[in-house]
C-alpha cells in the first residue's frame, strides 16, 4: 500500500464503511428513540470522530456506541442528561490517562492470551448480535419482519459475503445493501421531508446526572473500553496494519475517544468508543484506507446536520438480514484471530472469552484472563523443589 495515499477511495473502502452498521445503527436508534437523544447530534458526532480517528491515525479506524453502557441506558429508559454526563466522565477519564503514556503503561499488562481472549469474546458476541437481529429485529428497521425469511437471507448473505471477501469481490456487499435498501423503500414507501440544516447545541447536563452516570454507566463501561476499545484495537491495528499503524498507541486513542467524548456530550451525542471489533468488520469486508472514515463519516455529517428529523425513518430501510450477515461475518473472522495461540495460552483465551461471551460482560474475560495469564507467569518463575 502507497504510504502516501492514506485516504485512497474505491469499492473496498465503501464496502469497508457499511460492514460495521449492524453495530452502530441499532444501538444508536435505541439511544435516539429510547432515551430521546437527538439524532441529529448522534449522527454528526458519530460522523465527526470517524473522520477525527482517520486523519488521526491514518488507517482505517472504526467507531462503535458504547456497548455496555447503551444496554444499561436502554434497559432502565435512562434521560438524555444522564447519557450525557456518562460521555463526560468516561471521556475524561480516558484523556487522564494520555496524560504521560500512562496508557501505553497499563496497556503492557494486557499480553497476547489477555488480547486474544477479548477478541474472542467480542467475536461471539458479535454473533449473537446478529442472530438477535433476524429473531428480533428492533423496531426501527420497516423491512421484512418474518424471523424465518429473515434468517434465511441472512443466511444467504452470509455465504455470499464470505465469497465476496474471499476474492476481493466487495463490490458484492455494496449490490446486496443497495438491493435491499431498494426492495425495503418500495414496501415502506417513506415520506421524507426536506433537508434542513441544524447544528447541535451546548449545555451541561445538572451535577445530579454525574452522580447517577458514573454509578450505572461508567464504572461498568471503564474496564471494557480499555480492554477492547483501546488495547485490543490497538494490537489489531498493529497486527492488520504493521508500520502503517505507526500513528496508533493506547495513549493516543485514549485521547482521541476521550476528547470527542467530552465534546459530544456537552453538545448532546452518545458515548462512542473504538470498538476492535469495528475495526475487523471494516478490514475483513475490504477497507484497507482511512478513505473509508471519510465516506461513512462523511455520510453520517450530513445526515446530522441536514436529516436530523428524517434519520430514524431512513435507518429503517436498512436491510436488517444484511447487516445481520455482515456482522456475523465480522464475529467469525474476530474470534478467529485467537488460532495464533497453543496450548495453555489458547485455553485461556478460550476460557475467559466464552466466559466473558456468556455473561454478557468482557470486564469478566479480561479480568479472568489478566489473572490466569500472569498467575501461570509467575508460577513458571517460582523456584522448584
Amino acid at each position: 500500500m502507497d504510504e502516501r495515499a492514506p485516504f485512497r477511495v474505491g469499492l473496498g473502502e465503501a464496502a469497508g464503511a457499511v460492514a460495521d452498521l449492524g453495530v452502530f445503527v441499532p444501538l444508536a436508534a435505541a439511544l435516539v428513540l429510547v432515551n430521546g437523544l437527538d439524532a441529529g447530534s448522534v449522527f454528526f458526532f458519530g460522523g465527526l470522530l470517524y473522520l477525527a480517528a482517520g486523519v488521526a491515525f491514518r488507517v482505517p479506524f472504526p467507531v462503535q456506541p458504547l456497548k455496555a453502557l447503551t444496554a444499561i441506558a436502554v434497559s432502565q429508559r435512562l434521560s438524555p442528561d444522564v447519557v450525557y454526563a456518562a460521555g463526560i466522565e468516561l471521556g475524561a477519564a480516558l484523556m487522564l490517562i494520555s496524560i504521560g503514556r500512562t496508557a501505553d503503561i497499563v496497556a503492557s499488562a494486557f499480553t497476547k492470551p489477555v488480547i486474544r481472549s477479548l477478541q474472542l469474546g467480542v467475536g461471539v458476541l458479535l454473533g449473537v448480535a446478529a442472530a438477535k437481529l433476524v429473531l428480533d429485529p428492533p423496531e426501527v428497521f420497516t423491512g421484512v419482519r418474518d424471523s424465518a425469511w429473515l434468517a434465511a437471507l441472512a443466511a444467504a448473505t452470509f455465504l455470499g459475503v464470505l465469497w465476496a471477501a474471499r476474492g476481493g469481490r466487495y463490490w458484492a456487499a455494496l449490490a446486496v445493501l443497495a438491493i435491499g435498501i431498494g426492495a425495503t423503500a418500495l414496501v415502506a414507501q417513506p415520506d421524507l421531508s426536506a433537508p434542513a440544516l441544524r447544528l447541535p447545541s451546548f449545555a451541561v447536563p445538572p451535577a445530579s446526572a454525574f452522580g447517577t452516570a458514573i454509578l450505572l454507566l461508567v464504572v461498568p463501561q471503564f474496564p471494557l473500553t480499555f480492554g477492547n476499545a483501546v488495547v485490543a484495537v490497538n494490537d489489531l491495528s498493529h497486527e492488520y496494519f504493521g508500520e502503517r499503524a505507526r500513528r496508533v498507541s493506547p495513549s493516543r486513542i485514549c485521547l482521541t475517544d476521550g476528547t470527542a467524548n467530552v465534546v459530544s456530550g456537552l453538545l448532546g451525542g452518545m458515548p462512542m468508543c473504538h470498538g476492535a471489533g469495528g475495526l475487523t468488520a471494516h478490514v475483513k469486508l475490504g477497507a484497507k484506507t482511512a478513505g473509508m472514515n471519510l465516506l461513512i463519516g462523511g455520510v453520517f455529517l450530513v445526515l446530522g446536520l441536514f436529516f436530523a428529523e428524517q434519520v430514524p425513518e431512513m435507518l429503517g430501510l436498512l436491510p436488517i438480514w444484511a447487516l445481520a450477515a455482515f456482522l456475523a461475518y465480522a464475529g467469525v473472522r474476530h474470534a478467529w484471530l485467537a488460532h495464533d495461540l497453543r496450548g495453555t495460552p489458547l485455553a485461556i483465551a478460550v476460557v475467559s472469552g466464552a466466559i466473558g461471551a456468556a455473561t454478557g460482560n468482557l470486564a469478566v474475560t479480561a479480568g479472568l484472563a489478566l489473572l490466569a495469564d500472569h498467575g501461570r507467569r509467575l508460577l513458571s518463575r517460582a523456584p522448584r523443589g
